[in-house]
């Protein structure tokens, strides 16, 4: 529960891929998502997908409602950081040939 609280904080979601046939994995997942968002005050959805080729799901722990405005502000800025740090190291910069 601790590493999914910690993902929850810093990127409002876990993601883990399981075996399909892993019922009881994916139980331990969703339900600890569900544990960790309570402690953190969030408000959470759990989500899991069809099986793929190699027989796997995704599940899904995603934040569905900030407890307040400054998580929300928090999580904002922390994207668009993250958006900024991306295109910097996509697209050269001007500063960087000179």
């Amino acid at each position: 529960m601790l590493t999914i609280a910690r993902h929850l904080e810093l990127d409002w979601q876990y993601v883990e891929r399981v075996e399909a046939w892993n019922a009881e994995r994916i139980a331990e997942v969703r339900s600890a998502g569900r544990r960790a968002g309570r402690r953190l005050g969030y408000k959470i959805a759990t989500f899991q997908s069809d099986a793929d080729d190699e027989g796997r799901v995704v599940v899904i722990v995603a934040v569905r409602e900030a407890p307040d405005a400054e998580d929300d502000r928090r999580m904002t800025d922390r994207g668009m950081l993250l958006m900024n740090d991306l295109w910097s190291r996509l697209l050269p910069g001007d500063d960087r040939e000179s």
